[in-house]
């Protein structure tokens, strides 16, 4: 298993605040899939994306992506194909948000992981409400491996079963919720830090975590976009 990475280099046409970074770079993704019938058609399906991306680096300390300044963020997806045209497209992109300065197209080759931690927060919605750190444990972590399992099948049209199987230990880097905006709305997720058993199905689907996102709202917002150790 592989999947390939787009490190996009940009500079800002306007200040953008930190949690509207989401929003701003999903919705130029989306806009420069319109250019292209394929990605247009995937674009309006109703199914799994398979891609997640993360902010703008380097973090700002007052919160405020300045207008003028550089920064970088990064799109990982599965599909070749996907992620080709998605790279051709970034360099012919009119966004009213970011002028795109280049854009690096490496793939990257499973490994073994012993550590997953999210670079932006994980959303995970219980009766459409956000699962929030004094709710049930054991329901965020079913419904984490209940996704990844529905990525899974998905993506690879193959059945996976993670129950026990993932997890050897879970940790919470934020001490009260943090948030996205989005659409007027306020989505609300968890930065963690996951410690990934050694059995194949853990390691499959953590390789699938860093690849498309782990969590809801990867490829709306960049939710759940993970590293590894």
């Amino acid at each position: 298993m592989k999947f390939i990475e787009l490190v996009v280099t940009v500079i800002l046409k306007k200040d953008i605040y930190f949690a509207d970074s989401g929003y701003v770079i999903g919705k130029n993704i989306n806009k420069l899939m319109l250019l292209d019938k394929d990605l247009r058609e995937l674009h309006v399906k109703k199914q799994y994306k398979n891609y997640v991306f993360n902010s703008f680096y380097p973090l700002e300390k007052d919160k405020l992506y300045k207008k003028g300044k550089a920064y970088v963020f990064k799109i990982r997806g599965l599909d070749d194909e996907f992620m080709k045209k998605v790279h051709k497209y970034l360099k012919v992109l009119d966004s009213d948000d970011f002028d795109v300065i280049s854009a690096a197209f490496e793939e990257i080759e499973q490994g073994n992981i012993r550590e997953l931690y999210t670079l932006t927060p994980v959303i995970i919605t219980i009766d459409d409400r956000p699962w929030l750190q004094n709710n049930d444990l054991h329901l965020f972590i079913d419904r984490l491996e209940s996704n990844l399992e529905k990525k899974y099948k998905s993506f690879f049209n193959e059945s996976i079963d993670i129950k026990g199987k993932l997890i050897e230990n879970i940790r919470f880097k934020n001490k009260v919720p943090m948030s996205f905006n989005y659409k007027n709305v306020k989505l609300l997720g968890n930065k963690i830090s996951i410690d990934v058993k050694e059995n194949i199905e853990a390691q499959k689907t953590a390789f699938l975590a860093l690849a498309v996102g782990i969590g809801e709202k990867n490829s709306a917002v960049g939710a759940g976009f993970c590293n590894r150790k």
